[in-house]
């Protein structure tokens, strides 16, 4: 990948349905230029997929958190195992496995802190090998 590459792949994150023309323009190459890196981006799996992002607000998922998440290593298969489990989970986003005295860490959005606590509680908790729990609500999103 070269600058005009990472120019193009800047772009399609901050709008994926810009159009070739637009993005040939912002970058300064040619239409069909722009049109064959980006062909060529995704053949390599350099662009994995197209997304939609949601207003959450508006899907009725307003409240937004991160969980903090400690594994017990007796009795489960693996860490990744524990986190695929909370990645399933429908209001978890993400869920990563990190270093640092945490294990995983999963943003999870709710309709509101009822719904959060729940989602915490009776489903996350009652995984196999989760020990321990932190969960830091976001106050405010910054784009």
């Amino acid at each position: 990948m070269d600058k005009k590459d990472r120019d193009i792949l800047h772009e399609l994150q901050q709008d994926g349905k810009a159009g070739i023309k637009k993005i040939a323009k912002i970058v300064g190459v040619p239409m069909s230029t722009a049109h064959h890196r980006i062909l060529r981006m995704e053949r390599d799996g350099v662009i994995l997929k197209y997304a939609a992002v949601p207003d959450y607000r508006k899907v009725g998922l307003p409240v937004c958190a991160y969980l903090l998440v400690n594994v017990s290593y007796t009795g489960i298969s693996s860490q990744e195992e524990v986190a695929r489990q909370i990645r399933r989970i429908p209001n978890v986003l993400e869920a990563s496995i990190v270093s640092g005295e945490i294990d995983i860490v999963a943003k999870v959005r709710a309709a509101d802190i009822d719904e959060l606590g729940e989602t915490v509680i009776r489903k996350i908790r009652k995984i196999a090998g989760v020990s321990k729990t932190v969960t830091s609500v976001v106050m405010k999103e910054i784009d």
